[in-house]
């Protein structure tokens, strides 16, 4: 047995060659589980490790490299609309996201509505299958996040990440939004604008797909504010995947926050519907001048508004490094142990709060 072992070493122990035992040692999907087994049992017995500074080196040259074409990847839509991935902001970021990730990597991204017609699970499995499928990216849930039974016997075959929500079972990898760190930002940046009376306006539905997290965050930070000044939420029902365009609102739900408004006389608001804008001025307020809005899901369509950007593209881009890192390492199947990926938010400033050229100072 050679004192320090080769790459050459050990793919002349496993009859394989040396490119074949480097791609092995790696769980490269295009060989066969069985080979990259053997190359690894070989390589332990050698006592064959790595070299670091080479492999980091390698790896330089390969990133340094137009990508070529590695895999297809799928990404499964589960909402009940067959268009949210383009139609939903937050989703719309997700997609070019992982779009953008897939093909920096070199993988190609084919997409599939969970609901089509006469999309079984067996069928579904076909089309994977026939595509060389190995890598499934799970979206937009929703509602009842649970899978249906027969789809998540076939997810057992894949390597699979859900994007956006904890709430998913069988418990798989997640890429998401820290959203408990976003709500937490957003009441720390109103404090520095000099705000008194924080309020948060929050649809149950978002409350609950989120586990909380807006609330708690809201929660956890009002804690530690003068009890005088702590505002109760305003929670109220709303269709979920509202995308622009579409109203939230009945005239008793307008008449409900009119009610809350008056009452606790909050001075800036928290909120992820644009909507409450609209509800804000209909009761004579201006907007930032007597009341502060923060939209906790800040993108490029609400320009103007301070909020919270939550990086959802990145959120798109971490759930393909999660995924290409399963499949380098021929991990398929639901994980014993699910790993989670969150992303930042970053602070927008804008003309919904006040005195923004010039925050306070933290004490």
């Amino acid at each position: 047995m050679p004192q320090n072992p080769t790459i050459r070493d050990v793919a002349r122990e496993a009859g394989v060659s040396a490119a074949t035992a480097s791609l092995a040692l790696r769980n490269d999907t295009r060989l066969r589980k069985t080979t990259c087994e053997k190359v690894q049992r070989v390589a332990e017995k050698l006592g064959y490790h790595t070299n670091a500074v080479v492999s980091q080196l390698l790896a330089q040259l390969r990133t340094s490299r137009s990508p070529q074409y590695q895999a297809t990847l799928g990404m499964i839509n589960v909402s009940d609309n067959p268009n949210a991935m383009s139609e939903v902001h937050t989703f719309r970021e997700w997609r070019k996201g992982y779009i953008e990730r897939a093909k920096h990597l070199g993988y190609n991204v084919d997409e599939f509505w969970l609901h089509e017609l006469n999309m079984s699970p067996h069928r579904l499995a076909e089309i994977l299958h026939s595509r060389n499928i190995r890598g499934v990216l799970v979206a937009a849930c929703h509602g009842n996040s649970h899978l249906p039974q027969g789809f998540v016997e076939l997810f057992e075959k894949f390597a699979c990440v859900v994007i956006g929500v904890h709430d998913v079972r069988p418990l798989v990898h997640l890429a998401c939004n820290d959203q408990f760190s976003t709500a937490r930002m957003a009441f720390e940046e109103a404090m520095l604008f000099g705000y008194t009376r924080p309020a948060l306006a929050i649809s149950e539905e978002v409350d609950d797909l989120l586990e909380s997290r807006f609330l708690g965050a809201f929660l956890a930070a009002q804690s530690h504010h003068p009890a005088k000044n702590r505002v109760p939420p305003f929670s109220y029902h709303s269709p979920l995947g509202v995308s622009k365009g579409m109203k939230i609102g009945t005239p008793d739900l307008r008449r409900d926050f009119g009610k809350w408004f008056e009452r606790y006389q909050p001075d800036v608001i928290f909120c992820i519907h644009d909507e409450v804008k609209e509800w804000v001025e209909g009761l004579k307020r201006s907007v930032p001048r007597d009341v502060g809005l923060v939209h906790l899901d800040w993108n490029e369509e609400f320009k103007g508004w301070a909020g919270m950007n939550q990086n959802n593209h990145l959120v798109g881009a971490a759930s393909i490094d999660m995924i290409v890192g399963q499949l380098h390492r021929n991990e398929l199947g639901i994980p014993s142990f699910p790993k989670c990926i969150t992303v930042e938010s970053s602070w927008i400033i804008g003309n919904t709060v006040r005195n923004q050229a010039a925050p306070k100072k933290k004490k």
